[in-house]
C-alpha cells in the first residue's frame, strides 16, 4: 500500500512553506519580494528569494527559518493564510495602487476562532488615541457597541486607550472583533492588554503580517495602521490629539478612499485637536451619533448589513 501523502497535500505544504518564506523575507526586502510575486508563482518565487545571495547556505536557513515559523504559529494555535486561501481578504489588494512602499503583505498570521473573510462585507477600523480621555473611551465604548449591534464588525489595534475600548464593547454585544497587532502572535502586544486578547482569541481574530518573534517597533506601528485600514468598509476616530499616531490612520483611509467620520471634541481640548483638524482639511466628515457614523460608512459602501 502506497503510504506517501497525495499530491495536493504535498503541494499545499510546499506552498504554505513558500509564504512562509516570503513572508520574513518581506521585513528586508519587500521590492524584491513584491516583484519576484507578480513575475512568478510562489513556490518560485520563495526559491528566488532564498538564494538571491547565492549562499546555499542562507537559502537553507531561510527555508528552515519558514519551517521553524510555520511550527511556531502552530504552536500557539495559529495559522498562516495566504492568497492561497478562500479567506484571504480581497480588499487587501487596494494597497498595491498606492505608493511603492505601501504593498499589500504577503500573508497574514493570525490567531483566533473565526474566518477573516467573515469579516470583509461589513468591517468598520474604530480608532483613536492610546491615552484617551473619559470621555473618547466613552465614544468608542458606545459607537463600537452600537454599530455592533447594527451589523458592523470592529476592528482596531489592541492598543491602550480607545482601541482597548472599541474591542471590549463588540465582546460585550457578543460580537467578535479582529484586532490587528504590529508584532509576531507570540508575543501579544501591548502584554497589559493580555486579558482583552484572550477574550478576543475566545470570539474574534488576532491578525499580523509580522511573523512569530518579531517584536513591535515604531516603524511597525504605521504598517499596522495600513492593515487595519485595508482591512476595514471606513474608518471612525473617537478622539485624537495633534501628534496622535492615528491620524496616520486616517492619511491610509483617505489615501485608500475609504470614508473616514471624526468625533469633534471640545474646542478646549487637545485631546480631539486632531479630529477637529481632519474634518476642517476635508479628511474626515462630522459626526456625532451612530446614525451619523452609518450615514458616512454606507455612503460609499451603498448597502447597509442586514441585522
Amino acid at each position: 500500500m502506497n503510504s506517501a501523502a497525495p499530491e495536493p497535500v504535498l503541494d499545499h505544504e510546499r506552498r504554505l512553506r513558500a509564504w512562509a518564506l516570503l513572508s520574513r523575507a518581506s521585513l528586508d526586502v519587500p521590492h524584491s519580494v513584491h516583484h519576484a510575486l507578480t513575475t512568478q508563482d510562489v513556490v518560485e518565487a520563495a526559491a528566488r528569494i532564498a538564494s538571491r545571495s547565492g549562499d546555499f547556505r542562507a537559502a537553507r536557513d531561510a527555508w528552515a527559518q519558514a519551517d521553524h515559523d510555520l511550527a511556531h504559529i502552530d504552536g500557539v494555535g495559529g495559522r498562516l493564510l495566504t492568497r492561497d486561501d478562500d479567506s484571504w481578504p480581497g480588499r487587501l489588494a487596494d494597497l498595491d495602487t498606492l505608493a511603492p512602499d505601501a504593498f499589500a503583505p504577503v500573508a497574514l498570521w493570525t490567531r483566533g476562532q473565526h474566518r477573516l473573510d467573515a469579516y470583509s462585507a461589513y468591517t468598520v477600523a474604530v480608532v483613536g488615541a492610546r491615552a484617551a480621555t473619559d470621555y473618547g473611551i466613552h465614544v468608542a465604548a458606545d459607537l463600537a457597541g452600537e454599530l455592533t449591534t447594527r451589523g458592523w464588525n470592529v476592528v482596531s489595534g489592541g492598543a491602550f486607550g480607545v482601541d482597548a475600548a472599541a474591542h471590549a464593547a463588540a465582546l460585550r454585544c457578543g460580537r467578535p472583533t479582529v484586532a490587528v497587532l504590529p508584532c509576531g502572535l507570540d508575543r501579544l502586544y501591548p502584554s497589559q492588554n493580555a486579558d482583552l486578547f484572550t477574550r478576543i482569541l475566545d470570539n474574534g481574530l488576532i491578525v499580523s503580517e509580522y511573523p512569530p518573534g518579531e517584536p513591535a517597533r515604531r516603524d511597525r506601528f504605521i504598517h499596522r495602521n495600513r492593515l487595519t485600514v485595508a482591512l476595514s468598509t471606513g474608518v471612525v476616530v473617537c478622539e485624537a490629539g495633534l501628534r496622535s499616531g492615528t491620524l496616520n490612520t486616517a492619511r491610509w483611509a483617505y489615501q485608500l478612499g475609504r470614508p473616514v467620520a471624526a468625533v469633534p471634541g471640545s474646542i478646549y481640548s487637545a485631546a480631539s485637536r486632531g479630529c477637529h483638524q481632519l474634518i476642517r482639511d476635508g479628511h474626515a466628515r462630522l459626526a456625532t451619533s451612530t446614525e451619523d457614523v452609518l450615514n458616512i460608512l454606507t455612503h460609499r459602501a451603498g448597502t447597509e448589513p442586514a441585522h
